[in-house]
């Protein structure tokens, strides 16, 4: 018996005594090992026995063993920063030590103990799969994973076709490299507006030596217009937080705190890419005297105090390459006409061989006739200079607007509605779309629009995962960003009119108060689409607008508190309110409760905002018919709420609730929304329990819980859904069980269970289910091969997408 077990455990109690020394990363779950190691060995005999019945092997004990050692081992090596790696590697001591006690537990039977057994052999598959996971993410730390939140140092993803690169990377690269003395610390990338500044950056990080050499110091930033000191500081220190921020006293405290996280790192190379910088000041905020960092900027002037890397035009044989990509790609299997090449030399020529322009122009071109060709060019060569090329960037890019149908050149200038550099959600237009357009639900119009509008240029579309299989609403993982040329393209085209009568009226508020020129507006605007932005600064100071037509508002916000505006009580026509928090911090809203003035409101959609509470009056919402709370800090808002309104909001047929981390379950009052069809909570990691009262939603088509990480189990009253079509359960790790009358769910057409590696028995009632695809990896797909009436789709592992969706 010594022979089996001692040497193995005496391997791990060293191993557990010198990493709890040496690291204060993993000290609970050491203790916790520890105490279940020391009452390991007196039960050894007994667990033998049982082994020597079943006919198994006992060697098993000794691997169990030996996992946990090296597991305990690779603690000791973790870099303190390597966040993601300390998450996985607790998760993966609680599973050992659940290991270990499943193994020795003391007076088991025979048969609890050989089902034991098979159950950690899935475990230790999970745990297998979640290393795995920690590798690829290692190689792939650079690959963009675009989410409702920022990430930081991440680089964005490369565009699909550049040309024209390929000398000047060469020449930035080998400065960056150096590590002569004569070599600049900061490199400003000076160009006009839209000519790759940021494309070359992108590159330089992608660089394989510029990899090598810089490693896990390499950051990337996004800066914009009006940046926010302390947001970017905490991106950089805190990239995979939600909702859980450094915490900063003011923009000197995070300066100093940036400091001291940079020289942490100082024993490696250290690169730093400000994108789309403003002013000088702002790059001062980032310099500091720390051997082997770099930054590199790219900036719109020529900011002389640093060295200026001038990005010179594309030559002519590069942008004829550039437009000619854009004008004759094929689209969705149109055919492109034939055009002369005088005619295509020309077009290149009048659009200055701008990379943007010639990106744009050629999109909007493509599947065009000869006969638009040359309408186009006698429009771009109407006495236009190439002297000062920023102020002719915007008449050259507007001629490409004017080829779009009514529909598409409305959905474009509705990208004004947002702040510049931000990642807009598809969720957020379709809501919008919804109503003025008649988008369908669904966001197959919404996505097709913008899926155009990509196509010719004037817009970037980009996905978090491309899962054929998504289940719900899939828009939700479709995000866009725009130039900022060709946002304020579509702001300044949106403005022509006078304020009084434009349709789309978009103010945004650069200080404490609203710009002049709208305060002094006398009488109604004829505004139906408003869109009001504004920073920290900004005091509340509402003037008496007009603007009773309004249908559709967008705020779009920055600052801790934030008073709603009073005129809204006499909008009475709004049916779209958009509400997202730019800021480090939640906002909380001082006058919540002047939303149940507008009766008519059908849709709210609130990012990053706190639910302090819920009046009366905002439960009074009786249109309301879709409402999403995107990052928002929850509170008890619900659990305050009376039975008196138990019939709150009682025309909803849509609940989003996505990366909520303070939800721990979902409110019991919102289960009496009768006419509830879709339940969308995904991303709430700290979600564990569902209501039994949930079967009261017996309209509930649709039920998403994708990537609760924390949910045990779901309520056996869930089997009273019978209008239920859709259940995604996918990544729910620590869901054990299905409902056992799953069987009575008669409708139900799909269930997505990618990644539920805790489950490990199938319900005999699934033998009563008919039409039902089951959707899982190849670990899982064994459980339901005894069931012939439900059709299995067996799909290969997305390693980086669910790891991704487990982390953040």
């Amino acid at each position: 018996m010594a022979d089996f077990v001692s040497e193995p455990i005496s391997k791990l109690s060293d191993a557990l005594i010198f990493v709890a020394k040496t690291t204060a990363d993993f000290k609970p779950q050491l203790e916790q090992l520890r105490t279940t190691l020391d009452g390991i060995a007196s039960n050894v005999d007994s667990i033998k026995k049982l082994n020597q019945e079943l006919d198994r092997d006992s060697t098993v004990f000794t691997s169990v063993m030996i996992e946990a050692e090296e597991l305990v081992n690779k603690c000791s090596k973790i870099n303190r920063w390597n966040y993601l790696k300390k998450f996985t590697h607790s998760r993966d001591l609680k599973n050992i030590n659940k290991k270990l006690l499943g193994v020795f537990q003391v007076g088991v039977q025979a048969d609890q103990s050989r089902d034991g057994k098979e159950t950690l052999v899935e475990v230790k598959s999970v745990n297998r799969r979640m290393d795995s996971l920690v590798s690829e993410m290692e190689g792939l730390r650079n690959e963009t994973i675009e989410r409702g939140g920022k990430l930081g140092w991440w680089v964005p993803r490369l565009p699909k076709h550049i040309v024209g690169f390929k000398e000047p990377l060469a020449r930035l690269k080998a400065m960056v490299l150096s590590d002569t003395d004569d070599a600049p610390p900061v490199m400003v990338v000076s160009a006009a507006a839209g000519c790759g500044k940021t494309t070359l950056a992108k590159m330089l990080c992608y660089d394989p030596q510029i990899q090598e050499k810089f490693g896990k110091n390499l950051f990337f930033v996004t800066v914009s217009e009006t940046p926010n000191f302390m947001l970017i500081v905490n991106d950089l220190l805190n990239p995979n937080s939600f909702g859980q921020q450094v915490g900063f006293q003011n923009d000197e405290d995070a300066k100093n705190k940036l400091e001291n996280f940079l020289g942490e790192r100082a024993s490696s190379p250290t690169l730093l890419v400000l994108d789309d910088v403003w002013s000088e000041s702002f790059i001062n905020n980032f310099v500091f005297e720390i051997e082997r960092y770099k930054i590199v900027v790219t900036s719109r002037r020529d900011i002389t105090r640093y060295y200026v890397f001038k990005l010179e035009p594309l030559s002519d044989e590069d942008a004829n390459t550039l437009f000619c990509h854009s004008a004759f790609t094929e689209y969705k299997g149109k055919s492109t006409p034939s055009i002369d090449e005088h005619l295509v030399n020309q077009m290149v020529k009048y659009c200055m061989k701008h990379p943007l322009i010639l990106v744009v122009v050629g999109g909007s071109l493509n599947g065009k006739d000869a006969r638009i060709w040359r309408r186009m060019l006698k429009e771009l060569s109407q006495g236009h200079s190439v002297l000062d090329l920023n102020k002719e960037i915007l008449p050259h890019l507007e001629t490409s607007f004017m080829a779009l149908d009514d529909e598409l050149k409305e959905c474009y200038l509705d990208f004004g509605l947002f702040l510049e550099d931000q990642r807009i959600t598809a969720g957020a237009l379709l809501n919008i779309w919804v109503h003025l357009y008649n988008h369908d639900d669904e966001g197959n119009d919404t996505l097709h629009k913008i899926d155009e509008l990509s196509y010719r240029n004037l817009v970037n579309l980009m996905s978090i995962e491309e899962d054929p299989d998504s289940i719900g609403n899939y828009y939700e993982q479709q995000f866009v960003t725009q130039h900022d040329l060709l946002r304020q393209l579509a702001i300044n085209l949106s403005s022509k009119q006078p304020i009084a009568q434009r349709t789309r009226l978009i103010i945004n508020v650069q200080g404490k108060d609203l710009p002049t020129s709208i305060s002094q507006v006398q009488g109604p605007m004829k505004a139906r689409i408003l869109s009001i932005s504004t920073g920290e600064s900004f005091a509340s100071g509402w003037c008496k607008l007009e603007v009773p037509e309004v249908e559709v508002l967008v705020l779009n916000l920055m600052s801790k508190t934030y008073t709603l505006p009073h005129f809204l009580e006499e909008m009475q026509k709004l049916k779209i309110l958009n509400v997202t928090n730019h800021g480090l911090y939640p906002t909380e809203f001082e006058n919540f409760h002047i939303l149940g003035c507008l009766s008519n409101l059908t849709r709210i959609r609130l990012e990053r905002v706190a639910i302090s509470s819920l009046s009366g009056p905002t439960l009074a919402l009786v249109n309301l018919q879709k409402i999403s709370f995107i990052m928002c800090k929850m509170g008890n808002a619900f659990e305050e709420l009376s039975n008196d309104n138990s019939n709150m909001w009682p025309g909803l047929v849509e609940i989003e609730m996505d990366y909520c981390q303070d939800l721990v379950g979902f409110p019991t009052i919102l289960c009496n929304s009768v006419h509830l069809k879709t339940l969308s909570i995904t991303n709430c990691n700290e979600m564990c329990e569902l209501p039994k009262e949930i079967g009261n939603l017996t309209s509930l088509k649709t039920l998403s819980l994708r990537s609760c990480t924390k949910l045990e189990k779901l309520p056996e009253s869930l089997t009273r859904l019978e209008k239920l079509t859709i259940l995604d359960i996918s990544d729910c790790l620590s869901l054990s069980e299905l409902p056992k009358e799953i069987g009575k769910l008669g409708g139900l057409e799909k269930i997505n269970m990618k990644g539920c590696t805790g489950v490990h028995e199938i319900p005999t009632s699934v033998k009563e289910l008919s039409h039902t695809q089951v959707i899982c990896y190849e670990e899982t797909s064994y459980l339901w091969q005894d069931f012939s009436n439900v059709e299995k789709k067996v799909v290969e592992e997305d390693r980086l997408g669910t790891l991704m969706r487990i982390i953040l």
